[in-house]
């Protein structure tokens, strides 16, 4: 396994303007890291949603994967994002490596009630997001934060589950 220090970009040069190889690389890390070999977190099984994502240019994809290569638009259509792509092989190792000192855990109840698990690598601004839907664990997305506010929103989100409050 990856120590978290050494995780870096998968591709030196992913940007808005992929290629189908590259799209195809990334598939192959997710199958690899979460079909082929599955994986338990606190005796939980992690899952993914391998129904394929219908509506998008990536609809021969699972649903998962295409959560942690896109994002949403302001149009509410899913977009490629290249620093959550290229971060898609960070998951794995830090779901396993969840108890280093360098990852923020918190629990966040969403606007429509569901408790999510996040797990913060800071130093490297990357989140995973996992919901426990009994007996699994679902990786709902993960992400890069790319601005200060949004950092910001994790931070308080983060010290207030630390202190206990909802």
């Amino acid at each position: 396994m990856i120590p978290l220090d050494d995780l870096e970009d998968y591709f030196d040069d992913l940007t808005i303007s992929y290629s189908q190889a590259q799209i195809y690389d990334l598939y192959s890390v997710f199958k690899t890291d979460f079909i082929d070999n599955p994986f338990e977190v606190d005796g939980l099984k992690v899952k993914v949603i391998l129904d394929y994502a219908m509506g998008t240019e990536f609809d021969s994809y699972p649903e998962t994967f295409i959560h942690l290569i896109t994002r949403k638009s302001g149009s509410a259509k899913r977009v490629f994002d290249p620093f959550r792509a290229n971060k898609l092989h960070w998951i794995k190792p830090i779901l396993l490596q969840k108890d280093d000192k360098h990852i923020k855990y918190f629990e966040y109840q969403e606007s429509d009630g569901r408790v999510r698990d996040y797990y913060w690598y800071e130093e490297k601004d990357f989140i995973v997001i996992m919901e426990k839907i009994t007996p699994d664990y679902l990786i709902i997305t993960s992400f890069h934060i790319d601005d200060n506010i949004s950092r910001k929103r994790y931070e308080k989100r983060y010290w207030k589950y630390k202190r206990g409050l909802k």
